[in-house]
C-alpha cells in the first residue's frame, strides 16, 4: 500500500509540476481563461489521482474482508471439529466409568452376599482352583497376555488424547478469559 502511495504522491506532484509551469501562458501577470483552465486541469488530474489512491484502498480492504471471513470459517471449522472429538472423548470416559462402576457394584454386592463360611469354603477350594487354572491352555493364556500391552498402549493413547485436548481447552481459555 505503501508503495502505491509513494507512486500516486509523484505521479500527482510531476502532474502538479508540469501545471504549475504553465500556469500564465500570456505572461502578463494577470489570470486568463487559460489560465483558469490549467487550474481546473490541475485540480480534474489531483481528483483523478486521489480517485485511484481511493480505489486502491477499498481493493485492499475488500481483499482484507474476504481473508479475515475465511480465516474466521475456517477457526470456527476447527473448534466445531474439536468439539466434536472432545465430546465423543467424554463420551467414551463416561461409558467405560460407569463399565467400571457397575462392575465394582457387582463385585462388591457378591462380596457382601458371602458369609464367612462360604468365604472359608473358597479357601479351601482355592488349591482346586489353582490345579484347574494349572492345567489351562497356556498359548491362549500367553496371547492374551501378548494383546493387553496393545490394550494398555490404546488406553494410554486415549488418555494422553483427553489430556491434550483438555490443555488446548485450558489455554483457550486462558486466552479468552485471561483479558478480563
Amino acid at each position: 500500500m505503501d508503495d502505491l502511495d509513494k507512486r500516486t504522491d509523484e505521479a500527482l506532484t510531476v502532474r502538479v509540476a508540469d501545471l504549475h509551469a504553465h500556469d500564465d501562458e500570456s505572461g502578463d501577470g494577470r489570470i486568463t481563461a487559460a489560465d483558469m483552465k490549467l487550474q481546473l486541469d490541475r485540480i480534474e488530474a489531483q481528483l483523478g489521482l486521489q480517485d485511484q489512491q481511493n480505489r486502491a484502498l477499498l481493493r485492499g480492504q475488500r481483499v482484507r474482508f474476504w481473508l479475515t471471513l475465511a480465516l474466521a470459517l475456517l477457526l470456527c471449522g476447527v473448534v466445531a471439529f474439536l468439539w466434536v472429538r472432545v465430546n465423543d472423548a467424554y463420551a467414551e470416559i463416561l461409558q467405560t466409568t460407569s463399565d467400571v462402576n457397575a462392575l465394582a457394584g457387582r463385585l462388591q454386592q457378591s462380596l457382601d452376599t458371602l458369609d464367612n463360611e462360604d468365604l472359608e469354603g473358597l479357601m479351601q477350594d482355592l488349591p482346586v482352583i489353582a490345579d484347574k487354572i494349572s492345567a489351562l491352555d497356556v498359548d491362549a493364556l500367553n496371547d492374551v497376555l501378548n494383546r493387553l500391552p496393545a490394550l494398555v498402549d490404546a488406553v494410554t493413547d486415549l488418555q494422553q488424547r483427553v489430556k491434550s485436548i483438555q490443555d488446548w481447552f485450558s489455554g483457550l481459555g486462558g486466552l479468552f478469559g485471561g483479558g478480563r
